[in-house]
Formats: structure tokens, sequence, C-alpha cells
């Protein structure tokens, strides 16, 4: 069965904030997304942290399937989207036939982990500034770019702090003349020695806080 037979068989349309699945449900199927995004969030303090915004080509609800143990992340379909859908069923015969897949699997569990290990240290950063540079030298680490990337526009929803804040946050780097920014939202770092060595300050003062009480 070829890619079109299975979207045939298998594909199924879904309509923007239609949920995959939730926090904590029990692991039933593979989503392999062919047009659209799906956003993947989790709850942490109250809030719904953004852990992933997947788009054509990806897949979620696997780590449920391995692992045996509830999803953890609440799946969300962000735009339109026709999505191949997998049962459980089905999920081993399909790792066990196909090769590539699996290691397109494996080395995808392994970003997300990395990925939502980045996501706990930048939570736990109470200074805001420092978990926006924390995030801001993130995305230009993983930039194609030679020290630039674009913000990303659901930045504020990231961190947990609204636009407003988020903007306020951004022009103090601009004033301490530590990034740029264009018009088009690209931004890039001044003095990467310069930043770190600020953020890591921050880093420290968000730590000892409690000797200031």
């Amino acid at each position: 069965m070829d890619k079109e037979q299975a979207l045939e068989r298998l594909g199924k349309a879904y309509e923007p904030g239609a949920v995959l699945f939730y926090e904590g449900d029990p692991g039933s199927k593979l989503w392999v997304i062919n047009e659209g995004h799906v956003q993947l969030t989790r709850r942490v303090c109250s809030e719904d942290i953004v852990i992933e915004t997947l788009g054509p080509g990806e897949f979620c609800g696997e780590l449920a399937l391995v692992t045996g143990d509830g999803q953890p992340t609440t799946a969300t379909v962000v735009d339109a989207a026709r999505i191949l859908v997998v049962e459980a069923s089905q999920f081993e015969t399909l790792i066990r036939s196909n090769g590539e897949l699996s290691i397109r699997m494996l080395k995808k569990l392994a970003g997300r982990l990395n990925e939502a290990h980045f996501r706990i240290s930048v939570l736990q950063m109470r200074n805001t500034l420092g978990r926006v540079m924390l995030q801001l030298l993130h995305e230009i680490e993983h930039s194609e770019a030679n020290n630039k990337a674009t913000i990303p526009v659901d930045l504020a929803y990231i961190l947990g702090i609204d636009e407003a804040e988020l903007k306020g946050l951004i022009d103090k780097l601009l004033m301490k003349n530590l990034i740029t920014l264009s018009k088009e939202n690209v931004y890039s770092i001044v003095d990467r020695e310069e930043y770190e060595r600020f953020m890591n300050y921050l880093a420290l003062g968000d730590r000892y806080a409690y000797l200031d009480k």
C-alpha cells in the first residue's frame, strides 16, 4: 500500500482546535501528519506550555505507545489538517517492517527528550528576562542561519508571559545592545560572550534570590 492508498484508507481530516489526545490519555494510536500542523503542550503550574509544533511528515503519540504510559502532552490541531491514523495493533507491524521509520522515530524521541529537558530548565528560571534570553539563545543555536533567527510568533505563550511583557523585555535587550532586531522580527546576538555573561548573571541572581528575603 503506497502513501496515497494509505491516506485514502486511514487518513482523516481535522479542523483547527481538534484535540488528538490529552495529557495522561493511554496510548492507542500513532498520528502521522500529512497536511497542517499539530501543537504539543504540557500543563506546568496551571499553565499550558508549548513543547513543540509539528508539521507535514512528522508524527505524535508514539511515546505512549512505546512506553505504555499515558500521553506526556496534549496534541491540538492548529490549522486544517489531514492525518494518517495508525492503530496500536498496526503500530508494531509498521515498526518491524520499516527500518527507516524505526530510526526516524528513535531520533525523534531523543530530540523530544532533549527539548523537554531544555523546557524544564527554562521554566525553572524565575527571572523572566533570563528566560527570554535563554530561549532566544536556544533559537539561535538551532537556526540554520549564522547567528540569526526569527522570534517565534508564540514566544510569549511558550514562556508563559503576556505579549506586552515580552515586548518590554525585548526592548530592554535592544537598549542594552545585546541583540539587534529587524522589521521582519529576525534578531541576532551582538556579542555572544557578553550576552551569555549577562544571562548567567541573571541566573545566579535567580538562584540566590532567597538570601535577600
